[in-house]
Order: C-alpha cells, then sequence, then structure tokens
C-alpha cells in the first residue's frame, strides 16, 4: 500500500512553508501599495455647486454661517474675476490651497455647504454682501501659520501678505466681518459729493 507522497526531506516542507509565507507577505504588501495609489488620486470636480461647497468646507468648516457666506461670495467673485468657473478654478484639481489655487479645496462639501453653494451661485450680484470682495484672510491665523513656517506659509506673517495684497497688487480691505475674517478685493472707485 502507497501513502501520501512525503518529501524526501523534513527541511523541503519548512522551506515550502517559508515561500507561502514570503509570498503572503508581497501579496498583502502589494494590495496596500495598490490601495495607497488609488487613494492618493486627484480629485476633479466639474459641477461649480460641489467645487464651492468644498471651499465653504475647506476654508471655513464649522464656521458661523455669516463667515460662510463670505468666503462662499469671495469665491464666487474671485472666479467670475478670473474669467472662470468656480470647479475650474479650484478643482482642476481640488486641494489645498498651494500653486495656482487661490483656495482650499481638499475637503469634501457637506449638504449644507452644497445648498448654500447653489444659492451663492443663484443669486443675482447686487445681493453680494462681501461689496465685490475677492480675497479673505485670517491675520492671527496668517501669523501663527507663519510662525511655524507651515507649507506655504514661511516668511509670510500677515503685514507681508498685506503688502503684498495692497502694493503688489492694488488690491485694498473691504472689512472684517470678525477679528478673525478680513474680505479684501480690488480697489473701488471713491464717489465725491
Amino acid at each position: 500500500m502507497v501513502g501520501p507522497a512525503q518529501p524526501f526531506f523534513p527541511w523541503v516542507v519548512a522551506m515550502r512553508r517559508r515561500i507561502y509565507r514570503y509570498l503572503l507577505a508581497l501579496a498583502i504588501v502589494a494590495l496596500a501599495f495598490l490601495a495607497w495609489l488609488s487613494g492618493g488620486r486627484d480629485v476633479y470636480v466639474k459641477d461649480d455647486a460641489e467645487a464651492l461647497a468644498r471651499v465653504i468646507r475647506s476654508e471655513v468648516g464649522q464656521s458661523p454661517l455669516s463667515y460662510r457666506v463670505h468666503v462662499a461670495w469671495a469665491t464666487r467673485n474671485l472666479a467670475a474675476q478670473r474669467h472662470q468657473s468656480n470647479a475650474r478654478m479650484v478643482c482642476s484639481p481640488c486641494g489645498p490651497q498651494e500653486g495656482g489655487r487661490q483656495v482650499s479645496s481638499r475637503q469634501p462639501g457637506t449638504e449644507l455647504d452644497r445648498q448654500l453653494a447653489r444659492n451663492v451661485l443663484a443669486a443675482p450680484a447686487m445681493l453680494d454682501p462681501t461689496g465685490g470682495a475677492t480675497q479673505f484672510i485670517d491675520p492671527a491665523l496668517q501669523d501663527q501659520l507663519a510662525s511655524r513656517a507651515a507649507t506655504g506659509y514661511h516668511g509670510r506673517p500677515y503685514w507681508r501678505v498685506r503688502r503684498q495684497w495692497s502694493r503688489g497688487y492694488g488690491w485694498e480691505p473691504s472689512y472684517r466681518l470678525a477679528p478673525d475674517l478680513e474680505l479684501w478685493g480690488p480697489k473701488r472707485a471713491r464717489r465725491s459729493i
């Protein structure tokens, strides 16, 4: 009677087990690498309301409604000034504020953000509460990020940004909605009385 085939040497069985473990570990590493690659793909958004919702969530998140409205209008105004759609300006691809992207669109918007974005995009320009502002800044946060030398903020405290915006770009501060939200835009013509 012949039994199941036995390897000639016991070390062959041990070697086979090591090879299987090695292949299993290699497969796990390969799957983890593929998951990392797929998660790192850029997100492109073509819908203006979705792009603006991402800006609202990324820039002011859970802030009061007035902050969220003003940031949405300033972003809308900037896109109009650049003759671009919001989606093209902030989500080609979406991401943090860097390079040519003037505002962050890194975080996906919520349904409330989407509704606000749709309302702002549908409203006539005469309802703009910012008076045409195209930029916004939190002076204290700007200083904090500059002092930490955060990426994109190194050497850019608020006073330096303010000087660049007014002297370099010809912008002026429109107003401060609160101590932590200042709105800026192109210089407006002064009316004489």
